[in-house]
């Protein structure tokens, strides 16, 4: 159920109740994160800085005008948010794992792996910070120290991104086995893991399982429907199953939403004329 929120003068809202009407007072905080959630950031970030002038501990509204920022590329304005926010709460993670990509992005890439060490020191029965540490050793190609990370993540909390990062990892080491297993297991915790999934469709269709590829795509089209390389694939292997009615339709349909890829016409020319076939055959007869 979607629920709104109805501002009235003096930032009043009245809201109903079995008990009768209850009148709550809204904080430029909460007004803040209405503004947010509706995607007026400006009116936001005033909001937000009304709260702070007054109240400059109150973590939410720090870390929420640090993220609108960091959303932003204004890194210099992110960081400085993030780093008040450290002065009140020196342990808060999420806001260590945020300057670590900050950092990354702009090239500090030491500094980076400190700050998401200090996240993990901080929250350390927690699996994200583990997680993200992880995520920046895979890329630094340091795979047995990602490994490392992954598995302390997942030690704590058996979680879906994790297993995805975890399976990108053993696609590294040409490991598609276990790849394939940490995809699974992704999909298990998460059965709409869009990532997971491609990645399972794409490792069926190098193993030669064609039906259980597009069976993965299939589902895709559902959550991605506006993915033409979905359909793209899913064209390409009804074609290769002899499809042929449903690979023009696939293809038709990653057309409409790509209208310059190139490879979509061939593989058209390729199912026209095997219809064509198809038709002449009929029509000779046996």
């Amino acid at each position: 159920m979607t629920r709104r929120r109805w501002f009235c003068t003096l930032s009043w809202v009245i809201l109903l109740g079995l008990g009768g009407c209850v009148r709550v007072q809204l904080t430029p905080y909460d007004l803040g994160v209405a503004l947010q959630d509706r995607g007026e950031l400006p009116a936001a970030i005033e909001h937000y800085r009304e709260e702070l002038a007054v109240h400059p501990e109150h973590l939410r509204a720090r870390f929420n005008l640090a993220v609108i920022y960091h959303d932003q590329h204004k890194y210099s304005a992110a960081r400085e948010q993030y780093d008040r926010l450290l002065e009140y709460y020196p342990g808060h993670a999420r806001s260590l794992v945020n300057l670590a990509d900050i950092a990354a992005a702009e090239g500090d890439l030491p500094q980076a792996q400190r700050f998401l060490l200090r996240a993990v020191e901080a929250e350390p029965d927690r699996a994200y910070p583990a997680s993200f540490l992880g995520r920046y050793l895979q890329q630094q190609g340091q795979l047995d120290a990602a490994q490392s990370a992954y598995e302390r993540a997942l030690a704590i909390e058996d979680e879906a991104l994790t297993r995805y990062r975890l399976g990108t990892l053993w696609l590294q080491r040409g490991q598609t086995a276990a790849a394939r297993q940490q995809f699974a297991r992704a999909v298990e915790l998460a059965p709409n893991d869009v990532k997971s999934l491609y990645q399972l469709a794409v490792l069926a269709r190098q193993s030669g399982d064609h039906t259980q590829a597009m069976a993965y795509l299939q589902r895709l089209t559902l959550l991605t429907p506006r993915d033409p390389d979905i359909f793209i694939m899913l064209g390409q292997l009804s074609l290769q199953q002899g499809q042929y009615s449903a690979a023009a339709l696939h293809l038709w349909a990653a057309r409409d939403l790509r209208p310059d890829a190139p490879e979509v016409e061939p593989l058209l020319q390729q199912v026209y004329e095997a219809l064509a076939a198809q038709q002449r055959q009929r029509m000779e007869g046996p």
